[in-house]
C-alpha cells in the first residue's frame, strides 16, 4: 500500500534476520517510522526485544499493528515502547498513517489508529473490513523467497515447498477462535488469475513444486475453490498443495467426483480441525459438526488418495479427562482407518475475544494483565485451573511414540544406518501398540519409557516431527 510513496522499505523477519540489529543501526537515522506486526502468543518476545532496540538508537515513532495490537490495544499502546498502534486491518491506515508523518500532520483522525497524548491513551474508531482484492498485489521482490522455502519443514523430501494465502476470514464462529472478532465471520478470496499469477513466477524463478495454503478455511467456497482446481488443471503447473478445511462443511459441500477433481489439481494433504472426540466439546465450542464425521472424512479423503492431517485440542474446562481420553480415541480410530494419518494435539488455550474466555474465567483461568507477564506465560509449559493430571506426559508418549509406531512402515522414515534396528522395534511394537490403541489403554506406558531408554532419543526430535507434532502452544 506504501509502495508508491518516495521511502525505501526495508522488511526484516527475526527468524531470518538474525542480524537485524545490525540494519536497525544501518538505518537508524534516516528512519520514518518502524512497524512491527505480533501474533498473539511467544513472537512478542522478539517484537519487544527489536522495538526497545529502535528507542535505543532513533526517536523515530514506533507503530505495532497485527492480531496482538488488535486484541490488547491498551497493553500495547501503554508501553514506553510503543507510540502508535494499527487495530484490524491494517492496509488503508498504514497508508493514510505514513503520508500524514510525510507531511509531519497529526495522525489524531484516522481511523484505526491509537496514540497517546499526556500519557492518556486514545484508540480512534476502526472502519469497515476492505475486500483486500482492492489493494495493491504483493510485490514478492521484497521478500527472500529463497530463504522462506520448507521454512516449516511440511513438505515431503524433494520438493520445494513455501506457505501461500489466497484466503482471509472464516464463516463459521467457533467459540475457541478469535478470527470472528477480526473479520466477523467474513470470508475474501484472492482472483484466481492472481493465484495462478504467484504460482507460476514461484515455478519458474524458485522452482516451487509444493504449496501450503495457510488460509483458516481454504474450503469454504465451492465456485472458488472449483474454478481454482480447473485453472490448476489446465495450466498444467504440476504444483502440489495442501489447504485447511472443516469437516462437517467439506462433507457437506463437496461430492466424490468434486474431491476428485481436487486430487487431480494436485491437492496431496487436507487439514482437519477435527478439534475434539468428545461431542459435548464440540457443541461447546460451537463447532457445527458430528465426531462421527471426523471419521467419515478420513474414510472420504483415503478412498481418494488425499493425505489427512488431524488437528485437535484438549483438556477444555468442563471435563479435561473426559475430552482427553474421548479426543486421544477419535485419533486412535482415525489411525485405523488411515495408518498415514497425520496429527496436532494442543492443549486448549483460552484466548481473549472469543466465547470460551469468560467461561475460563468463571473457571479461575487469569490472563495476564502486562506484556511482561505476558512474556513469562508464553514461555511456560501451559497449564490451567480445571487441569486434573499431567496431560504433558501423556501426550508426549501418544503423539511421538504410540501413534508413530501404530504404522508399521514407520521404520521407513529413519535413515538407512538405523532402520534395520528399528524395523525390528517396529514389527515387535507394532502389535502391542495397536492392542493399546483399539482399546485406548495408554496407562503404564512401560514400552514407551523402554523405547526412550535403549535408543536414547527424546520424543521431539525431528524424526519423529516428520510423522506427528505435539504441542503445547497454541
Amino acid at each position: 500500500m506504501i509502495r508508491h510513496l518516495d521511502i525505501k522499505i526495508i522488511l526484516i523477519d527475526e527468524r531470518l534476520n538474525k542480524d537485524y540489529e545490525k540494519i536497525i543501526e544501518e538505518n537508524a537515522e534516516s528512519l520514518l517510522f518502524a512497524g512491527v506486526s505480533s501474533m498473539v502468543g511467544y513472537q512478542i518476545t522478539g517484537a519487544i526485544k527489536f522495538s526497545k532496540k529502535v528507542k535505543s538508537l532513533s526517536s523515530s515513532p514506533i507503530v505495532w499493528g497485527g492480531w496482538f495490537s488488535t486484541v490488547f490495544p491498551e497493553m500495547i499502546l501503554k508501553e514506553d515502547y510503543v507510540d502508535y498502534i494499527c487495530i484490524g486491518q491494517g492496509e488503508i491506515p498504514l497508508l493514510m498513517f505514513t503520508e500524514h508523518l510525510l507531511k509531519q500532520e497529526s495522525v489524531a483522525d484516522i481511523n484505526g489508529i491509537g496514540y497517546k497524548i499526556n500519557n492518556e491513551l486514545k484508540i480512534n474508531f476502526v472502519s469497515k473490513l476492505t475486500n483486500p482484492i482492492e489493494f495493491p498485489k504483493i510485490n514478492f521482490d521484497l521478500i527472500d523467497i529463497n530463504a522462506l522455502i520448507n521454512y516449516n519443514g511440511i513438505v515431503e523430501i524433494g520438493n520445494r515447498g513455501i506457505d501461500y494465502i489466497a484466503t482471509l476470514g472464516c464463516p463459521n464462529n467457533c467459540a475457541f477462535c478469535n478470527l470472528v472478532y477480526i473479520f466477523g465471520r467474513k470470508w475474501f478470496a484472492k482472483e484466481v488469475s492472481e493465484i495462478i499469477t504467484d504460482l507460476k513466477n514461484f515455478k519458474s524463478k524458485f522452482s516451487i513444486s509444493y504449496v501450503s495454503f495457510s488460509d483458516d478455511n481454504f474450503f469454504a467456497n465451492k465456485k472458488f475453490i472449483l474454478e481454482l482446481c480447473y485453472v490448476l488443471i489446465e495450466s498444467d503447473l504440476n504444483i502440489s498443495w495442501e489447504a485447511n478445511a472443516h469437516p462437517n462443511a467439506f462433507l457437506k459441500i463437496y461430492s466424490d467426483e468434486e474431491i476428485e477433481i481436487i486430487r487431480q489439481s494436485g491437492c496431496k494433504k487436507i487439514k482437519i480441525g477435527a478439534e475434539s472426540g468428545d461431542q459435548e466439546v464440540l457443541d461447546l465450542i460451537n463447532k457445527k459438526t458430528y465426531v462421527k464425521n471426523n471419521l467419515e472424512i478420513v474414510k472420504k479423503l483415503k478412498k481418494h488418495h488425499i493425505h489427512i492431517r488431524y488437528f485437535t485440542m484438549v483438556c477444555f474446562p468442563l471435563n479435561p479427562d473426559k475430552d482427553f481420553k474421548m479426543t486421544l480415541d477419535l485419533i486412535g480410530k482415525a489411525k485405523l482407518i488411515d495408518r498415514n494419518l497425520d496429527v496436532n494435539i494442543n492443549l486448549f488455550k483460552p484466548i481473549p475475544k472469543t466465547e470460551l474466555f469468560e467461561l475460563c474465567v468463571e473457571r479461575g483461568f487469569k490472563y495476564p494483565d502486562s506484556t511482561n507477564e505476558l512474556v513469562d506465560f508464553f514461555a511456560k509449559k501451559f497449564t490451567a485451573p480445571w487441569y486434573k493430571s499431567n496431560y504433558h506426559s501423556q501426550l508426549d508418549n501418544f503423539i511421538n511414540f504410540y501413534l508413530p509406531f501404530a504404522n508399521p512402515f514407520f521404520f521407513m522414515k529413519f535413515p538407512l544406518r538405523s532402520r534395520l534396528f528399528i524395523f525390528i522395534l517396529n514389527m515387535v511394537l507394532y502389535p502391542v501398540i495397536l492392542l493399546r490403541i483399539k482399546l485406548n489403554f495408554m496407562k503404564f506406558p512401560i514400552e514407551a519409557i523402554l523405547f526412550k531408554k535403549i535408543v536414547g532419543l527424546q520424543f521431539d526430535k525431528n524424526y519423529l516431527n516428520s510423522v506427528s507434532t505435539f504441542k503445547s502452544r497454541n
